[in-house]
């Protein structure tokens, strides 16, 4: 497991050290005296819907200059490379792309689940078929789902580069909500998920995160714990504490806030861990000594899956046999709980749950079915609409319940 946290450290932190300039600064000076730069293109500096670019180190000897790539448009020429093909300054702008076409190459919009997401919302809206909670899908300059979904008078939580709702969820509060929901944690995770856990036989431990998806600011490696961008991963600074004789309050970036299981006091060791990640630091450990003694084990159903911010998953299995959900103390919500060989108990997500824990101080809040996931319909004043599982408005909303395309037939709806 040591190693798998080594490789994500790694996976982070590559790159953050690196200079801009490959000489030293006196002979840039020199080299923009004698030879001078060439003016970068204006679009960096213009930064518009007709022209953009990105900043990128300078081609010319030891990077002494100013270098601007300029994004084209959609419509414009563009070049794919190659033998005789001409040479285009520029590439083609975000979600875009080069395509050959019979009077030459010109950038086009990508072709992705994203942007046909995109295309089928303007349809319907243009036809009047848009709810009035729906959001159009935010797609990225690759054509991929952007990190983070929200749902008005809701919430907003992460979601990977497919739209799959990942970890990390808070209370929608406009622009300040959006600006701050990176997702950068929980997408690492993600992704670490399905590269690296199907191939290994004991869980991945990957990078703590924050409740909204994003980097929590302290970061352990084994005893030794360090500061990180909340954003990006990147350690910062030199700074880092040795938790065999310092505790992790020592650390500058350490906020008490963010750990939900502080063990600050006593004599040293210290420790910066959770319940979940001890339950599953001993479960390995007992299942190992089994396996040492001749037993067959089966190590995925016997050891808890920890969430990104290593609390307990929210779905939990009582000694019954049952399922039910719980909050980031393990304790249940509620009282949502599924029986065995249902199908409340092969669907339950708890999504529903979760959202109004968070929303527990607002006035309206949607209703959830008895295992803890999002009613198909759900009503607000005096209009209904359809939900998916996350709780997102598809269609249009009425006032007849019965108009709506998942309407069952009769008044069931009301208790799932």
């Amino acid at each position: 497991m040591a190693s798998l946290l080594v490789f994500v450290s790694l996976f982070v932190c590559f790159g953050v050290v690196y200079s801009q300039l490959l000489c030293e600064d006196g002979f840039c000076r020199t080299y923009g005296f004698e030879v001078g730069c060439t003016a970068a293109a204006e679009h960096c500096r213009i930064n518009n819907a007709t022209h953009s670019g990105i900043w990128l180190l300078s081609p010319t000897t030891c990077n002494c200059c100013d270098y601007c790539l300029p994004f084209i448009v959609e419509g414009d020429h563009c070049t794919l490379g190659g033998p005789g093909t001409g040479t285009t300054v520029g590439r083609c702008g975000d979600g875009l792309t080069c395509v050959a076409e019979e009077n030459g190459n010109f950038c086009r919009r990508m072709e992705s689940d994203c942007h046909s997401a995109q295309d089928d919302y303007d349809a319907r809206h243009e036809s009047g078929q848009i709810g009035s909670l729906e959001q159009r899908p935010g797609c990225n300059g690759k054509g991929r789902y952007q990190h983070y979904h929200c749902v008005p008078t809701q919430t907003c939580f992460c979601q990977s580069d497919e739209g799959e709702r990942l970890f990390g969820e808070v209370v929608h509060q406009g622009a300040v909500t959006e600006r701050n929901m990176h997702c950068g944690c929980s997408r690492l995770h993600d992704k670490i998920k399905k590269s690296i856990s199907p191939g290994v036989k004991l869980p991945v431990v990957g990078l703590r995160c924050t409740s909204d998806g994003n980097f929590n600011p302290v970061q352990c490696l084994n005893n030794e714990c360090y500061c990180v961008d909340e954003i990006t991963g990147a350690i910062e600074g030199d700074e880092k504490i040795d938790l065999e004789t310092e505790p992790i309050s020592e650390l500058s970036c350490y906020d008490e806030s963010l750990d939900l299981f502080p063990s600050n006091t006593g004599t040293a060791p210290y420790n910066y861990t959770s319940p979940c990640l001890e339950d599953m630091k001993e479960r390995i450990a007992f299942l190992e000594e089994s396996e040492q003694d001749g037993f067959n084990v089966d190590f995925f159903s016997s050891v808890p899956e920890c969430l990104p911010d290593a609390t307990y998953g929210r779905i939990v299995r009582t000694w019954n046999g049952t399922k039910i959900c719980v909050d980031e103390r393990g304790q249940p919500i509620e009282g949502y709980e599924a029986m065995p060989g249902t199908k409340e108990y092969e669907e339950m997500n708890c999504n529903c749950a979760v959202t109004t824990q968070l929303m527990a101080s607002l006035t309206e809040k949607p209703v959830c079915c008895s295992n803890g996931n999002f009613r198909q319909i759900q009503c607000r004043r005096g209009a209904c609409r359809c939900v998916d599982s996350d709780g997102r408005q598809v269609g249009v909303e009425s006032t007849d319940v019965t108009e709506l395309p998942c309407y069952g037939g009769n008044e069931e709806w009301r208790i799932c």
